[in-house]
């Protein structure tokens, strides 16, 4: 029991790093490993260590440069849409403005043509004023001066025709 005592007391009082290569071999994988894990590593060890620390920097580099790119990119690509978006839309735009005139043109073609058609040149007048060709925004204002007024309501107040006869 003494020679027990002793060698545990030996192997207290003994620095972890005295341990020899035999010692070493004849551990179990358990102590092994917890005597190593305190241990520095091998030259060989070290380097390699080293490389693979730099290899991931580098990588890490790498990949945050990409990422910035990637966001330019992202950012670029973002106005490109906005801008084609404005684009398409003055397009569209562009496409029902031209729709409204040609619709407004073609319009004041067949008025123009129903007023040149009517029998009379009262019936004409009247329709000319019922049905203007061009569609005004609400004009309060009279587009006739006071002579063309005036020869209107001669035209309209002329049942028998005998200021413009048409025929």
């Amino acid at each position: 029991m003494s020679n027990t005592v002793s060698k545990r007391e030996r192997n207290l009082c003994r620095n972890k790093r005295s341990v020899t290569g035999a010692e070493l071999k004849r551990m179990c994988p358990q102590q092994r490993a917890r005597y190593q894990a305190y241990q520095d590593p091998p030259k060989e060890v070290q380097r390699m260590i080293t490389s693979t620390n730099q290899r991931l920097c580098a990588r890490k580099a790498e990949t945050r440069t990409q990422r910035e790119n990637s966001e330019k990119e992202d950012v670029e690509k973002k106005r490109q849409n906005t801008l084609i978006g404005q684009l398409k839309a003055a397009e569209a735009r562009n496409r029902i403005r031209l729709m409204r005139l040609r619709y407004q043109k073609a319009r004041a073609q067949e008025i123009n043509m129903m007023i040149a058609c009517q029998s009379t040149a009262q019936k004409a007048v009247r329709l000319e004023i019922l049905l203007p060709a061009k569609v005004s925004k609400l004009s309060i204002s009279d587009s006739f001066d006071k002579l063309e007024r005036r020869r209107i309501e001669e035209i309209l107040e002329d049942e028998r025709g005998l200021t413009i006869n048409r025929g």
